[in-house]
């Protein structure tokens, strides 16, 4: 370790030697001394000595210059200078270390029809990209898809780097597939396509389009090894953005109904046999009716006097305040949305007020969701 950590001093003055032998009789330790000049020499020393040395030059009377770092020492002043550059490698070395424990990326190779059975079986195990490697034990993955492919020789599963490669060596061939189990996955809806996942087929869509119902997003068809064209059971999941429209209607008139004049009070006798009025009933269009009720028998005699007050009216229009009606409107608008919605989540929700119907203020109301709407359309199926 010698002159991993040391320091050099320059000395100026006369007979420099004599300090150089006076520091060596006090027990410090000079390395290296080198006379450049008559009056200077140059002494290499250990940081720990430095200080005794220069407070001897001092008292002798010779003049002895900063220490200058050598060796270790040097390097790690300079680094200790970029501290910042040197933090950000280890930072960076540190995250890489991290990612290293996680699965990024999976290929599957040379399984030719089987490839989208083994996507689908990843997906239904929660093996995808961005999962810990702990999570994954290679041999029962390989014996878990060489139960679920009989037809295939072996399953060879192995990491490369934050890769966990999938490798099929075919066995029998597939038998043909009959024209009812081929099939596209198609659009169940109008939406925007935020994520379309492909297990078996060839997407025909992306992420970002504008699909109509009915429209193919993955095509029912494989390259096999060869190249030619195999045709597949298409399967995937597209999730896309959708909206769902829900519309009330709240009456924006009101009917009060006013005292026309007239009125009568009838008293009616109330038996097991039949009702009995001695007053006939007034011929009103409209009325309004209150009545009581007298027992007169008990419990043994179910026998009552009934007192009938009617009371003619005539209905007058009104229209109801507009803010309350709006009010009740989106109430109602929004239970009947949420109702719709379930059991996805809202993304966004809005309103629409105001359009006016006869007598009654039409509410609208939108809600945006995500959900899946890919749906398998077989190709016998037009």
């Amino acid at each position: 370790m010698k002159g991993l950590f040391a320091v050099r001093c320059r000395v100026t003055g006369l007979n420099v030697e004599k300090l150089v032998n006076e520091a060596r009789k006090r027990g410090l330790v000079l390395k290296k001394a080198r006379r450049e000049q008559n009056r200077a020499l140059t002494v290499e020393l250990s940081p720990r000595d430095y200080g005794a040395f220069q407070a001897l030059a001092g008292e002798m009377g010779y003049e002895a210059g900063k220490a200058e770092p050598l060796g270790l020492l040097k390097l790690f002043r300079r680094l200790s200078r970029r501290a910042g550059l040197w933090t950000g490698i280890l930072f960076a070395s540190a995250l890489l270390v991290w990612s290293l424990g996680y699965i990024w990326q999976i290929n599957v190779e040379n399984a030719g029809p089987y490839a989208g059975e083994i996507r689908l079986f990843l997906a239904e195990n929660g093996i995808r990209p961005g999962i810990r490697r702990s999570e994954v034990d290679l041999a029962a993955l390989r014996e878990s898809l060489e139960w679920r492919l009989p037809k295939v020789k072996w399953v060879r599963a192995e990491w490369a780097g934050v890769t966990l490669r999938l490798r099929v060596e075919e066995g029998t061939p597939p038998p043909e597939m009959k024209e009812d189990r081929i099939g596209d996955v198609v659009a169940a809806e109008d939406g925007v396509l935020k994520r379309l996942t492909v297990y078996a087929g060839t997407p025909v869509a992306k992420a970002g389009d504008l699909v109509k119902k009915g429209q193919v997003l993955i095509r029912g068809e494989e390259r096999g090894k060869s190249g030619e064209t195999v045709p597949v059971r298409a399967r995937g999941e597209a999730v896309a953005r959708a909206w769902i429209t829900v519309r009330v209607r709240v009456p924006a008139v009101e009917y009060v109904s006013l005292p026309a004049g007239r009125s009568q009070e009838r008293r009616i006798l109330q038996t097991p046999a039949g009702s009995f009025c001695a007053e006939p009933e007034e011929d009103y269009l409209i009325c309004e009716m209150s009545r009581e009720s007298l027992p007169l028998g008990g419990a043994w005699l179910p026998v009552a006097l009934t007192r009938e007050q009617r009371t003619e009216v005539w209905l007058e229009k009104r229209e109801r305040d507009a803010d309350a009606v709006r009010a009740e409107g989106e109430t109602a608008a929004l239970n009947a949305l949420e109702k719709a919605v379930y059991p996805h989540e809202m993304v966004d929700k809005w309103l629409n007020c105001g359009m006016i119907e006869g007598d009654n203020m039409i509410v609208a109301a939108t809600a945006e969701i995500e959900r899946e709407i890919g749906r398998v359309r077989t190709r016998n199926t037009p």
